[in-house]
């Protein structure tokens, strides 16, 4: 085998590394990404006011007009707003696939579906007062997430019950 052949050669699998080290990085990003949005969508709830504003949501009756989630809220009307207008920003984020579905399931499924219950009436009656795109996102989210079918049949404290390690999350995941 001749010199410029072997240089040819080394240089072939050099690249051939090259483009594998390449698509490794590619994919731990992606990983760290999604790592960095989980824990960014989880910044909201460490507010204090935050746990309490999605429990007095919950306590509410479906249907009620503005008057009477006013009357019932009281200085709370203002955060449950402020809670629906974070859902609704995060709304394009999971259409586009800048944030898995399943990510923004597994932390805001439950109170995104409350809230629109909750303020379905509300929406509507703003929407036709002129406002036609109000919440429109968080509409959205609720409709996918009601019909979110790994999480549509059973609770994570039974779906997740056999697992030992990060490793077992998808595989559990899966699983009806």
């Amino acid at each position: 085998m001749d010199l410029s052949l072997m240089l040819q050669v080394i240089q072939t699998v050099a690249v051939l590394f090259g483009v594998l080290f390449g698509l490794f990085q590619l994919r731990q990003l992606r990983h760290d990404r999604e790592a960095q949005a989980g824990i960014e969508l989880l910044d909201p709830l460490q507010a204090p006011d935050t746990a309490a504003t999605i429990f007095a949501i919950a306590d509410l009756p479906d249907g009620l007009d503005e008057a009477e989630l006013r009357r019932r809220l009281g200085p709370r009307f203002d955060s449950a707003l402020t809670l629906l207008g974070f859902f609704e920003c995060l709304g394009p984020m999971v259409a586009r696939g800048h944030l898995p579905i399943d990510m923004y399931a597994e932390i805001y499924r439950g109170a995104t579906i409350i809230a629109w219950r909750k303020f379905e009436t509300y929406v509507v009656e703003r929407r036709k007062a002129g406002w036609s795109v109000l919440y429109e996102w968080v509409q959205w989210l609720s409709e996918r997430m009601e019909g979110y079918e790994p999480f549509a049949s059973q609770a994570a404290f039974d779906q997740y019950r056999d697992w030992k390690s990060p490793a077992d999350f998808k595989r559990l995941s899966r699983r009806k």
